[in-house]
């Protein structure tokens, strides 16, 4: 098999074509392949370049790594021509001057292979205040943006892309670094730095993507832009080892998430961590690093499942606030005990309540140095009628609903909580000897029904309390059947709006033990 060799005047290399008559995805060659740089025609006879690893480098096609000649038209070329061919995309390590978008074709590939664009630690020296790389596709034969598009109308698998840093001389570029859309399964960006955009990513409808060491900042004083921006349905996602300092907002996500993995994160120097805007399922943050921020986590919507484990968590101011939710049915939220807290001196610190109509699933779990009793925790920006689960010393902490078939997400106003540390949802008032006097962290409303189930000690016998509150009116469970009587009241407690139960009379000697339950139905 012939074989010649070409000085390329790009990179001032010679390098090596082979005789044959099929393209590198096995098409037949054509005279308008023949470019001198991937295929070459000499007489009747095609030649094509021998490549190393299926790759094209930008410099082939005319970028410079010198970063003085504007490269724009070179890489996009470069793309062009390797989505032709279906070859990975690589660069010569340097600095490429970038003044306009370059487009990234779309790979609907439903073999999943891979195509990949390493520039091998390069620079992108960015010469305009635009997006540098979007996604893209051919229509009517052209390369356009495929932004406008449909959703999942034109899909990509396998896609990898990154290996580069991004910088420039202004002083804040407004566009989005990257824009991306419906990238699937096998799809990748990584290791890519930026400083002085204000937002590095935008993501459109991404699913199975995997968003792998992507570091931004802004190196003025200011907190500016919105980091990373997620739009659209976002699945199957992982987020790893991201930085986004130095933001208003670090992560935003417009869009419901499902199955999404956050793990080595970094929310550092931020005014909003992460803020969801739509709905959460069953999504995970671990092994992250969070200091600085005002809200580390913000909720606009329903909370279906969202775990948080094994964190680095630093309050640096006392007004500062970790998750700042708003209280919505079906809310269901894991704070687990292997998160490390420093410098909080509030358990208010831990949560800002956008409202307080609903309780909120909340449950969490603490190591026994960080206090003697979670009734700290029963503060009014929590939401309403909570349930706190005292099986173990400074254990979970649990809202909206536990009954012994175990939690089930929240329900309106905390239906089937309890209210108290402990497990009968009451802590008794003896400050009256003989008097039965029940606090319960129960807030009043006049449609709500209270059960009682008492068992009252004392020094001449047992007493039994069976029955039910409507409203503030005790409906007593007797052997005639269910009557209201006074045997107990309702007392609303005029400093948090919570309801006490007592009995009206003394129990005539003093009270030796309570046991049973109440419980909002």
């Amino acid at each position: 098999m012939n074989t010649i060799e070409i000085n390329d005047p790009y990179i001032g290399e010679w390098v090596t074509f082979i005789e044959t008559d099929k393209t590198y995805d096995n098409n037949p060659i054509i005279d308008s392949y023949c470019d001198d740089i991937l295929f070459k025609k000499v007489g009747n006879f095609y030649y094509r370049r021998v490549l190393e690893d299926s790759r094209v480098d930008i410099r082939w096609f005319g970028a410079s790594p010198q970063g003085v000649i504007d490269s724009t038209a070179a890489i996009q070329q470069t793309f062009i021509i390797a989505d032709r061919f279906n070859l990975s995309v690589t660069a010569g390590r340097g600095t490429y001057v970038i003044s306009d978008t370059i487009l990234i074709p779309q790979h609907p590939d439903f073999t999943f292979s891979s195509k990949t664009y390493d520039f091998n630690e390069s620079i992108f020296l960015i010469k305009a205040n635009v997006t540098v790389f979007k996604s893209g596709y051919y229509k009517n034969g052209q390369l356009i943006s495929s932004i406008e598009t449909g959703k999942d109308e034109i899909m990509s698998q396998g896609i990898k892309f990154g290996n580069f840093s991004l910088q420039t001389n202004f002083y804040d570029i407004a566009h989005p670094a990257l824009v991306i859309k419906d990238w699937h399964q096998g799809c990748r960006l990584f290791n890519i730095s930026s400083a002085n955009f204000s937002t590095l990513l935008k993501s459109i409808n991404n699913y199975y993507t995997v968003f792998d060491d992507l570091r931004t900042t802004h190196q003025h004083d200011t907190r500016l832009g919105e980091r990373f921006i997620f739009s659209g349905e976002m699945n199957l996602n992982i987020f790893r080892s991201l930085i986004a300092a130095n933001s208003l907002v670090g992560y935003k996500f417009d869009g419901p998430l499902t199955a999404c993995h956050f793990d080595a994160v970094s929310i550092e120097g931020v005014t909003t961590g992460i803020q969801f805007n739509s709905s959460v399922y069953n999504c995970s943050i671990v092994n992250s690093y969070l200091e600085g921020f005002d809200r580390a986590f913000e909720f606009n919507d329903y909370i279906n499942n969202f775990t948080i484990d094994n964190n680095y968590i630093r309050f640096v101011q006392p007004q500062h606030r970790l998750i700042k939710y708003k209280g919505l049915p079906l809310n269901n939220v894991h704070l687990l005990p292997n998160n490390t807290f420093i410098g909080m001196t509030d358990y208010q610190q831990l949560f800002e309540n956008i409202e307080n109509d609903y309780g909120y699933g909340m449950e969490m779990s603490f190591d026994t140095i960080h206090g003697n009793s979670i009734n700290d925790l029963l503060i009014d920006n929590f939401g309403a009628n909570f349930n706190i689960n005292a099986k173990t010393k400074f254990p979970s902490y649990l809202a909206n609903i536990r009954n012994g078939k175990g939690l089930i997400p929240g329900n309106y106003s905390g239906q089937y909580t309890r209210g108290y540390d402990g497990p009968s949802g009451f802590e008794p008032d003896s400050s009256l000897p003989g008097f039965l006097h029940l606090k319960t962290k129960i807030k009043n409303t006049w449609t709500q029904i209270i059960y009682v189930n008492l068992e009252v000690n004392v020094q001449s016998g047992t007493r039994y309390y069976k029955g039910f509150f409507v409203g503030n009116i005790f409906y007593d469970f007797n052997a005639s059947g269910v009557s209201a009587t006074g045997v107990l009241e309702s007392h609303i407690n005029n400093n948090d709006g919570t309801i006490d139960i007592k009995r009206p009379v003394s129990e005539g000697s003093d009270i030796i033990k309570i046991t049973g339950e109440v419980r909002l139905i």
